[in-house]
């Protein structure tokens, strides 16, 4: 029986007995969301600000910004002169439009630098892009997306890769690592997870009610590893499976991706077999290493 298919007190047993009970507890931040905690308003705005602007290539306006958010054209030039000055936005000369600042890159890079559990994970990944010869991703639960850290290209794509780069997000109801990370999430986590998801169509073939979502994921969670059939991307699909943490949760997921032809028919059951068995590695090498994952 491979590890997507076992219960999660299971999983737990088989790691560490005396963390069960603990593992009920809610462990995603939907907590302060579903206790109904209080913002910093100012904070928000800085923030929703950043998001804008980096969905923009050419720069975006105090005006636009202003009227985009619904919030007072002074209270956005206070938070962008704020931004800018920190580096976290630089402004352009001649039309005054913002754009993301270096120190942005500079955090993104700390980031990776200090992610032990992808540490972890790129040697295994490694392996499983040697053995199938196609780009492998590692991706982490965010509110409303996946979003990837890692990436191993295989050699043959080097010079002609068209997937996700690092950094990149994917809706959790189409990709096949948003439907690993979300098929083995508590039941509370899931419906808050689903109260603010927009089940957005990227390709005909994409899941858009959650009643679809729902049989989906359990089906996920049955085989123990999801698929995404050309639904993020037409002549694309890509096979994920969940990571578990010490705790028995699943906040990472792996997944290989390549064209339909690639990962046709008769090779996807062999493919999700070895994702699952890479998946199951790290899960393992995460409980030995007593890594935790910070959400």
């Amino acid at each position: 029986m491979t590890l997507g298919t076992k219960t999660r007190s299971a999983w737990l047993n088989s790691v560490n007995p005396d963390i069960t009970a603990c593992a009920d507890k809610d462990f995603l931040g939907f907590r302060g969301l579903m206790r109904g905690e209080k913002f910093s308003p100012a904070v928000v705005r800085a923030l929703d600000i950043l998001e804008v602007i980096s969905k923009g290539n050419s720069g975006l306006s105090n005006a636009y910004l202003a009227r985009h958010l619904g919030i007072p054209k002074s209270s956005a030039s206070s938070i962008l002169q704020v931004l800018q000055n920190r580096g976290y936005l630089c402004r352009y000369m001649d039309n005054g439009r913002y754009k993301l600042g270096f120190k942005v890159l500079t955090l993104g890079r700390r980031l990776l630098e200090n992610s032990p559990f992808r540490d972890l994970a790129l040697p295994f990944m490694q392996d499983l892009v040697d053995w199938a010869d196609l780009t492998c991703h590692l991706a982490i639960l965010g509110q409303s997306e996946a979003v990837h850290l890692a990436k191993i290209v295989a050699p043959r794509y080097f010079k002609s890769d068209r997937t996700k780069s690092v950094g990149e997000r994917v809706p959790l109801h189409a990709s096949s690592v948003g439907k690993a990370l979300l098929a083995w999430q508590e039941t509370p986590v899931l419906q808050a997870s689903l109260l603010n998801m927009e089940l957005r169509r990227s390709s005909p073939r994409t899941i858009t009610t959650r009643a679809q979502l729902l049989a989906e994921l359990s089906k996920v969670r049955n085989q123990g590893y999801a698929i995404d059939d050309e639904e993020c991307r037409i002549g694309w699909r890509c096979v994920g499976a969940p990571v578990f943490d010490q705790l028995g949760s699943v906040q990472v997921a792996i997944c290989l991706t390549g064209t339909v032809a690639e990962l046709d028919d008769p090779r996807l059951s062999s493919l999700a077999l070895a994702v699952q068995e890479t998946a199951q590695r790290i899960s393992r090498r995460l409980a030995l290493e007593h890594v935790q994952i910070a959400t």
